[in-house]
């Protein structure tokens, strides 16, 4: 914000359960932003039985309930938000909707009559998300839920792609991918910016060496080829499993580090017995879950990182964060060829970006093993990119300056409070 403007105040809407628990809220709105004057008061449905009004790091927090799910959850969330706009304050110059249709639509209206901004923050495609949904479940819980699916798909391609995303003051999207995506549907360019995901520098921005402490004893002489995120059946953990075994042929030291889990116990249950029955079994380390600081000392004996991420049309408009993380620690990363991934792996040089087949992820991973100097150079090259390009502080400038175009003045909006 220019100096001598008094701090920006946003009310934001969730669609994720309070408290804001994702790095582009947590860190982008909850840390950088307020550092340069804007200050986010979020609202909506509460996770793990938190019922209370209070502070979070960007400002305050409104809950408006526990987050339910189902069809009860579905028709009851759009009110409760507006419920929740009543305490919106003179000092509110914007309201922005994180991902929920209808209440963007409610929100959009009480912009209007209010004389705020709107602004809403897409982070993933949920219209076709919905169809996909009704797609797929059909008629196996019955005709009720067929129907409430059904409805709910035709209701969000009507009231977002026709009405909602053209009326919009300003879009955020996840990526450029998204945003070529929505000027097909016809938002102009100028109304709409790429927020990607990032990460804060400085937590990783630390000597690698002093970091890792003690060789684990899993990882004593290996090359260790890792992976940090969940490791559900539909992230086909296997996949890795065959890209090691194919490494081994070639470089029988190579070890295959998987930090994180699957998320419920019949999925943890058939990755161990997955990997169990590899021929490659001895050389492969799950850790399970871990917190962060543990997982980043794993990750700095390693060699290279993977971020293998499925393609499809809900989720090529995606921004992985994996293979951010690896390059910010200054490890060189083998991904598919999602288009963010690509982009960054192409911008910043730090690692190869290949389809997602095991002889092209097998070939990647051998040239980095044998080739350690190239290997550093591709690590340093995009720890230097992240910090330029995909630090949350970066990002947070750019964000800021949307606001400050959006509100220039940083005064009051037109009208006062809804009461």
């Amino acid at each position: 914000m220019q100096s001598g403007t008094q701090p920006m105040r946003i009310f934001f809407l969730m669609y994720d359960a309070l408290p804001p628990f994702r790095s582009d809220v947590k860190v982008l709105f909850g840390q950088e932003l307020p550092k340069l004057g804007v200050l986010s008061d979020v609202a909506g449905q509460a996770g793990g039985g938190l019922d209370a009004t209070g502070s979070w790091g960007g400002g305050v927090m409104h809950v408006t309930g526990p987050l339910r799910k189902g069809l009860v959850g579905e028709l009851v969330r759009p009110f409760q938000d507006l419920l929740a706009m009543r305490r919106l304050e003179s000092e509110h110059q914007v309201i922005q909707v994180r991902d929920k249709i209808r209440t963007g639509l409610l929100a959009w209206i009480v912009a209007r009559l209010t004389g705020r901004r709107f602004v809403y923050w897409m982070s993933f495609p949920f219209a076709e998300g919905h169809a996909v949904r009704a797609r797929d479940v059909g008629f196996t819980k019955g005709p009720i839920v067929w129907i409430a699916n059904w409805a709910r798909a035709q209701l969000a391609q009507q009231v977002f792609y026709r009405f909602l995303i053209k009326r919009v003051d300003h879009l955020f999207v996840q990526s450029d991918e998204m945003c070529r995506e929505m000027r097909e549907h016809g938002v102009p360019a100028a109304r709409m910016t790429a927020v990607p995901m990032g990460v804060n520098s400085e937590w990783f921005d630390r000597d690698r060496a002093a970091m890792a402490g003690d060789v684990p004893e899993p990882l004593r002489g290996r090359r260790v080829l890792a992976y940090v995120g969940t490791l559900a059946r539909s992230r086909r953990p296997e996949f890795l499993v065959q890209v090691l075994e194919r490494v081994r042929e070639v470089e029988p030291g190579a070890f295959l580090l998987l930090i994180g889990d699957a998320p419920n116990s019949d999925e943890r249950a058939w990755l161990r017995e997955m990997i169990a029955s590899s021929s490659s079994a001895s050389s492969i380390h799950l850790t399970g879950w871990v917190d962060q600081d543990t997982a980043q000392r794993w990750l700095a004996h390693a060699e290279l990182g993977y971020s293998p991420f499925p393609r499809g049309p809900l989720l090529d408009s995606a921004s992985p964060t994996k293979a951010i993380e690896y390059l910010a620690q200054g490890i060189p990363c083998v991904a598919n060829d999602n288009p963010d991934q690509q982009l960054v792996l192409t911008q910043s040089g730090g690692g190869f970006c290949v389809p997602m087949e095991v002889e092209a992820f097998a070939h990647a991973s051998m040239r980095l093993l044998s080739d350690p100097p190239m290997a550093t150079k591709m690590g340093s090259a995009g720890k230097a990119w992240v910090q330029q390009h995909r630090d949350y502080s970066v990002l947070a400038r750019q964000v800021a300056s949307v606001y400050e175009r959006l509100c220039p003045s940083a005064g009051p909006p037109q009208q006062e409070q809804m009461r």
